[in-house]
Parts: C-alpha cells; structure tokens; sequence
C-alpha cells in the first residue's frame, strides 16, 4: 500500500499502518513539518444491467469518487475527522469490472476512546459522564436533522477517536449511513458485539432507536471497560441481558446513570429513548427527581371492499357534481350536502377507489382502563372524551393507491414513485412515509378529487375510537385476539402483509392494529390525556413529535394494544410506518 500512497501524495512518508476496518487500512504518514492519517479503501463496480460496458463502468466508479466527496462535505464538522484532500489511484477498468484505491488523507487522531478507556481505567465518574455527552452530542448532531440525517452504523469504541485537541471526533466515515454511493469490497457493515438485537435477529433496518442502544453498550464499556457479560457471544449476550437485566460491576456510578443505560440496553426498541435529544436532556439535567422526569418521558411502547374493489353500499357522497374535469376549478361547498349517517354505510372515494366506512359520533372512555391491564404512563388518566362522526378509511394507504396519487408529481420525480423498504405493490401497505410524505399524499389526492372532499390524517382520540369498535372497552381491535386481526411479530414473517388479509374489527375496519403503524394529527405530549378537550381532541401544542398508533409487523402484543402510544418526529421514515385516511363533513374542516 506505500506504492499507493506515494503515488498521490509523495512528500509523506509511510511511519507505519495504524488501523483496519471494514471499509479499509489506515497509515500514519508525516513530511518534515506535521504527522497525518492516510486511509485506502478499495472500491470496485461489477457490471450489471445499469453498468453494461467498460465505458459505462469507468463512468460508474469516477461518479462514486465524487459523491463520496459531496457525501464529506455534508457531515463534516467538528464531530467529523477532518479530511484534508480525497485522490483516486490506479484506476482499472475491463469489460466486468471496474476498480481502485480511494486515498483519503485525514488528520492524525493518536488515540481512540477504547485505548482512553482501557490505558487509564477506571475513569473517573465525571470524565465518564463528561464522555457520554460529548458522544451523545455527536450522534444528536447526525441524525437530529430535518435533511441530510445521518446514522453511524457500526457505533463501537475503537471508530471513535481523540483528535489532538482532546476531542472525540467520528473516525470510520465509511460506518455512516449516507455512503450508500460507494462500492467497498467488503460486505460487512456493522459489528454485532455492539449492535441492537432488531439488526441480528429480524434483520431490522437501523435506526435512531438501533444506534440508541449502540450508544448503551459504549457508555457501559466507559464505566466498566468491557460489554456486559464480556465473555459471552452476542447472541447469549443478549440472552443475558433480556433474563438478569444489566448488571453493574463499579459501585461508584450513579444511579441515574445506570437507569439511564439499562434502558438503552433495552431489549425491545419502543422501550429505548427515542433520540439523542431526550438522552442530553436527561444526561444534562442536574436536578434531584430527574430520573422518573426524563427516563420516563416517552412511552412507545363488519363486511368491507378489498381495496380496488367496490364498496358494497353506496351512500350519497359528500358533494354531487356534473363537472368531472379533473382541472376545473373546486366547485363551492353546498350547506345542503345530505351525510349517511349510519353505522356500517360505506363511501368510495371516486378517483382512486379508496374505500371508507362511516364511524358514528359517540362518547367513550379514552386511554388504558382496567378492560386493558398492560397501561403505560402516557394512556393515563383514562377520560370520557365525544367523537364527532366521521369517514375512515377501510385499510391504511396501499403501495398501488400511493403510485396512483402521486404519479407525474414533483415528489415521485424526486423521491421516486413507491418509498416502501417492501416493495411488494399492490395491496400491501405503503411505508416508510414521513408525516409530511402524508401530508402531500393528501393535498394531491384532494387536488385530483377538484378538491370536493376534505381529507387528513386521523386524531388520536378518533383513532382510538375507531380502534376499539366505536369506543368498546377492548384490549384489541374487535375485542379479538392479536393473532385473528394483526399482522405482528409472531404471524407476519418479518415483512408486511397485503391490507384487509385478516378479521376486521367491530366497524368493519381492517389492520388498526399491526403490519404497519400509523400517522395521528397530534403533537406527542406524554401527558396529553390531561389537557384533552371533552370534544373532538386535538393536540395542538407543539413539540419534536407527532403521535404514531397501532404497532406494526415487528412489534410485539403489547404493542399492538389499542390504547399504545407511540411517537416519532414528524420526518422520521420507518419500513413500519404508514397512514390511514381521514375524511370529513365540510362543516367540520374548520375544527382540526
């Protein structure tokens, strides 16, 4: 490799190799007046049907090389190691392949956070403490981002180095998410020693919640020098963890710091803190109480048409019209417009063919009462809260109905015509939408309707409502059990499932619970169910989040139970998200 590196930086000289890892070796050189890091990753292109010739290949992997560098420019930082220059060297290209070597030269970090731990342990408490944040930091500032959120995918102690400034920078850029444009020749791309059980055993995409739990093992290992149970393998590891909990070896650590990092080290995601944010808060709160205050914040835990096919009945529709030009100007709302107003009445929206079902108005007790028995903290006080009526959606949003809406429109020019991580089409549900993604779903679907029929997405109160049957007292949808009406962890194979495949609930409303979850209108607030209006609540106080219900096909039953709660940030996009439809009288568009 000294060839290679002489060949594009010749006045360094090769000191010696400082590192290896899954996207390449790394070299410690220096010239008369400093010492840098060089590091060489072979990338390589096979040809394919996108990459037929040579031509198309060179092209391939000289484009790689530039978006690797653009990649750079977006996160770097102060939490980044600094790159000084990027070089492609000795490029090869034949009918079947091209590659070359991607020179990086980077600053001199002389050590990292496992060598900091181990040459001086034990830590003090507060420089271990002071550790954690400055990490917590780093990972908040990646991926706490409206555009450009970046994810560090292979979060261990030896990728995180100390530059000379004392500072604890980022060190295996090819260990970040957003470098999906490079070709390494290595297929690894997480260490399972420190990663999350979703990502080993379901085979989960990684997430904020993923790298939450990453986070867990590398603050354990600050404290205690080693992973929990250290000589056992990951998968008894984990065994361990789930069985005898976290274990502590040093009596010197706080108690908030240990309740803090047993629930990163929580074996169910929805269990974990939710981001980075709610971490520094509570690692950055010197408050007495502020364990139970921050760690205890979040807590996420009839006959019907399949979709494309007609509804069995057909009631008056909200607005007649004889205009059906898709272009014409919206036609003014009529005060006369006549509602079906009967439970089980079916309505189909023209265009598309979604099919909705009327939920009559009608009052219940909202959150987890005793018919429950599993109640988080968010599903309290249980309160008597009147539902208006109103029109919802037969299933969630399918893959096919997504393709329909948004086709020629900006966001599938962009984005692409089908955002699902399953791409099955069809009836399987669309996922891996953002709640502003289902905002501009229902703003186009309005627009090819002539905008004759008010759409959203659901309350929480509403969903809920509907959920239970017009308000039952039932654990699950239908008063039924999770296997009979939810595609979830133990039935769906790990993946999705087409929409309406199991029972429906007591409205003849399918998949409310499991396959995927989906958006509310509200703003999270764990204590929401205090401030809610007796009437048709909404809630409207901002905050990071947006309220997401139902569970999904990864989630377990507890998760699935009609009173959970779980949120997310409104552009946060998960292969188990997806919406479910609204649509209301226009005497009531002005209320939500």
């Amino acid at each position: 490799m000294e060839s290679i590196i002489k060949k594009c930086l010749p006045t360094y000289d090769v000191v010696r190799k400082i590192g290896s890892g899954v996207y390449g070796s790394v070299y410690l050189v220096k010239d008369n007046l400093k010492k840098r890091a060089v590091k060489i990753v072979p990338v390589m292109v096979e040809r394919s049907l996108s990459n037929r010739n040579p031509g198309d290949l060179d092209s391939k992997i000289s484009h790689d090389f530039y978006a690797i560098q653009e990649y750079y420019h977006r996160i770097k930082g102060e939490y980044i190691v600094e790159i000084y220059d990027f070089h492609l060297v000795d490029k090869q290209v034949s009918k079947q392949e091209a590659k070359a070597y991607l020179v990086i030269l980077m600053e001199y970090c002389p050590h990292n956070l496992l060598d900091r731990v181990l040459d001086h342990f034990p830590l003090s408490t507060k420089e271990a403490v002071s550790l954690m944040i400055e990490l917590a930091r780093i990972l908040n500032n990646l991926s706490d981002r409206s555009e450009d959120a970046f994810i560090v995918k292979d979060l261990k102690p030896s990728n995180l180095l100390i530059n000379q400034k004392g500072r604890l920078v980022v060190g295996d850029l090819g260990g970040i998410e957003r470098i999906s444009s490079m070709s390494a020749s290595t297929s690894a791309q997480f260490t399972p020693n420190w990663s999350a059980p979703e990502l080993i055993t379901h085979s989960a995409s990684r997430g904020v919640t993923s790298l939450v739990f990453s986070y867990g093992f590398v603050s354990y290992f600050i404290f205690s020098g080693a992973l929990p149970y250290e000589h056992q393998n990951f998968s008894d590891r984990l065994r361990r963890i789930k069985e005898n909990g976290i274990v502590f070896s040093r009596k010197d650590i706080p108690v908030r710091i240990r309740a803090l990092i047993r629930r990163c080290l929580s074996i169910r995601a929805a269990d974990r803190p939710l981001d980075f944010n709610e971490i520094l808060d509570f690692l950055e709160e010197e408050k007495p109480g502020s364990v139970e205050k921050h760690l205890f914040r979040r807590k996420t835990d009839g006959s019907s048409s399949r979709p494309g096919q007609k509804a069995q009945s057909a009631p008056q529709t909200p607005e007649k019209t004889e205009n059906t030009d898709r272009t014409a100007e919206p036609p003014p709302p009529t005060p006369k417009t006549v509602w079906s107003r009967q439970k089980g009445d079916t309505w189909e929206e023209p265009v598309v063919g979604i099919p909705f079902s009327w939920i009559p108005a009608g009052r219940f007790k909202m959150g987890c009462g005793t018919w429950d028995g599993e109640g988080k903290k968010d599903e309290y006080p249980v309160h008597d809260i009147h539902v208006g009526g109103f029109w919802l959606a037969v299933y969630p949003v399918t893959q096919d109905q997504w393709k329909q809406v948004m086709v020629n429109s900006f966001w599938q020019k962009v984005r692409g015509s089908n955002p699902s991580w399953f791409k099955m089409g069809g009836d399987y549900p669309v996922e891996q939408i953002s709640w502003n993604d289902a905002k501009d779903f229902i703003s186009k679907l309005a627009a090819i309707n002539n905008n004759r029929y008010h759409f959203r997405l659901p309350t929480e109160a509403e969903w809920e409502y509907a959920a239970r049957s017009g308000g039952k007292q039932e654990k699950y949808p239908g008063g039924m059990a999770p296997e009979t009406i939810a595609w979830f962890s133990v039935n769906s194979g790990m993946t999705t499932q087409p929409v309406g495949a199991l029972a429906p609930n007591g409205l003849g409303l399918c998949d409310m619970s499991g396959n995927v979850y989906e958006w509310c209108i509200d703003y999270y607030h764990e204590d929401a169910y205090r401030h809610h209006a007796p009437e048709n609540p909404v809630n409207t106080k901002e905050s990071s989040r947006r309220v997401i219900r139902g569970g999904s096909w990864s989630n377990f039953p507890g998760e699935l139970r009609c009173a959970y709660r779980g949120s997310v940030q409104r552009d946060f996009k998960g292969n188990f998200l997806g919406m479910r439809l609204v649509m209301t009288p226009i005497s009531r568009r002005g209320e939500i």
